[in-house]
């Protein structure tokens, strides 16, 4: 284990991040994937404090935006450390969590912390805070680092380390008053990118009209009609079908341009997975494969598409599994495990599987372009959550998850062409999403005005929905005061 720790690209970084974060309040770490920031960089804080004697104060806090990252992560760490989980590392999630007297590096959810900032306002006895995979710029991510920030001049021996997976470091560094950044470069095997003409050009398969309805059932034919006149009226849905229409496919086939002509890209395209699937396992060379799917729903209806399949629903030859994050953790720790020889492991999963997770023996990615995101329209009051097409960030991310073990392949779903097209990175949950919850938690933590508060985010919200959250809030007070009188 400690060979494979010495192997790892963050090895070579160990001195200096220690250095800059003794010698800094905030220091901002950006390190690719499989370059183990996420799981050393908290060992070489620990190992260092007790080197200095300091092993038995110290206490150092990791956030994770989800569970299953928090929790794999510190099983992870505990075994590197010879541990069972629970001695000097821990984890806490909602309603479940792994912890003991003498733990000193705890990782939690981001919403854990915060709900410890509601009755510990500075964070007693904490030394270090590390808050992971900040570039999702989560709402509670970006809502702790504003309380973070306010924190820091109160408490000016802890520590805050921002890690990130994505180069986007400057803007965070800028943040906090310019914080020294660090970058770890990362080992992957080189992935090879086939997009939606190169897959139909190699499987020969055909799109129509008819092969690309998604089957969500009759129960729910509605709501997807609903969503499908919304996505028709995005600008992003028009700046798509533009790029479609302007692209040079003279390099393809007739019968491959003929399919890219009736694309559609509000289908999910469930068949065309399958084709895929199935030509990965006829095909191609041995190792799991990653599908990214929008959500849940999405998940379990390939699910029982991919059963039905004579190859695919073939447990002795094919082992499908799901990963969300509304899964139990026993379900969830499933992916991690290698299949029987002669079995090839099929993971569906959400945008969860791009940097919060790792499945070391994925060699084969499937890219469905979309994740789902809770968007909200500030104008009609009307929160909706729907599929939307990721950023170039995310598609890279999704694209190294193929590199781990050895060279890989990604087949994204979609033409190239529509790739160059994708904002750079995605829009920052505060942005776009109702912000009841948000205001809420800033009132009872006593944080002041919710405008003021928000006017000192990363990037505030837009100025017509603030004002109306904060009267939202005021009227909630309101009605509770009066109820208990």
């Amino acid at each position: 284990m400690m060979e494979f720790r010495r192997s790892l690209p963050a090895q070579k970084e160990r001195q200096s991040l220690l250095e800059a974060i003794s010698q800094n309040q905030v220091v901002v770490v950006s390190g690719e994937t499989g370059c183990g920031k996420t799981t050393q960089l908290p060992q070489y804080i620990l190992e260092s404090e007790i080197e200095a004697a300091r092993g038995a104060t110290c206490s150092i806090i990791c956030t994770q935006p989800r569970r299953i990252s928090a929790i794999s992560v510190s099983e992870r760490v505990a075994a590197e450390r010879g541990e069972k989980i629970g001695e000097s590392v821990g984890y806490k999630v909602r309603l479940e969590g792994m912890r003991g007297r003498d733990t000193r590096l705890l990782f939690c959810t981001t919403g854990v912390l915060l709900r410890r900032l509601l009755v510990d306002r500075s964070l007693k006895g904490v030394t270090h805070v590390i808050v992971d995979e900040i570039h999702e710029r989560g709402m509670n991510e970006d809502f702790l680092l504003i309380v973070l920030k306010d924190l820091l001049p109160r408490r000016p021996e802890l520590r805050l380390v921002l890690m990130s997976a994505t180069l986007n470091a400057e803007m965070f560094s800028s943040y906090f008053g310019g914080a020294p950044m660090i970058h770890i470069p990362g080992f992957t095997y080189p992935v090879r990118s086939r997009f939606l003409e190169d897959i139909l050009e190699v499987t020969g398969h055909r799109l129509t009209p008819y092969n690309q309805i998604d089957d969500y059932g009759q129960e729910k034919s509605w709501k997807m009609q609903k969503q499908a006149l919304r996505k028709r009226k995005s600008q992003i849905a028009s700046v798509v079908e533009d790029a479609v229409k302007a692209a040079d496919l003279r390099d393809y086939s007739p019968q491959t341009r003929d399919s890219l002509s009736c694309w559609n890209p509000d289908s999910i395209g469930f068949n065309l997975i399958e084709n895929v699937l199935c030509h990965i396992c006829q095909k191609e060379r041995d190792g799991a494969v990653l599908v990214f799917m929008t959500g849940w729903d999405d998940i379990n209806t390939l699910k029982d598409q991919l059963q039905s399949n004579p190859l695919l629903g073939d447990p002795s030859k094919v082992l499908l599994l799901a990963c969300h994050g509304s899964m139990a953790s026993s379900e969830q720790k499933l992916i991690f495990d290698k299949p029987e020889p002669g079995v090839r492991k099929i993971v569906l999963a959400t945008n969860l599987a791009e940097t919060s997770i790792t499945i070391n023996d994925v060699v084969f990615v499937v890219d469905c372009g979309k994740a789902k995101e809770t968007s909200y329209d500030a104008l009609n009051n009307t929160p909706c959550l729907l599929p939307t097409w990721i950023s170039k960030a995310s598609a890279r991310q999704r694209r190294g998850r193929a590199g781990r073990v050895q060279s890989g392949e990604c087949f994204h779903l979609y033409p190239q062409c529509v790739y160059n097209v994708f904002a750079d990175y995605q829009l920052p949950e505060l942005l776009r999403t109702p912000l009841q919850s948000l205001c809420l938690q800033i009132k009872s933590l006593r944080l002041g005005s919710i405008s003021e508060f928000l006017s000192r985010a990363l990037q505030s919200p837009e100025s017509l929905s603030v004002p109306f959250f904060s009267l939202f809030v005021t009227t909630i007070t309101n009605f509770v005061l009066c109820a208990f009188r």
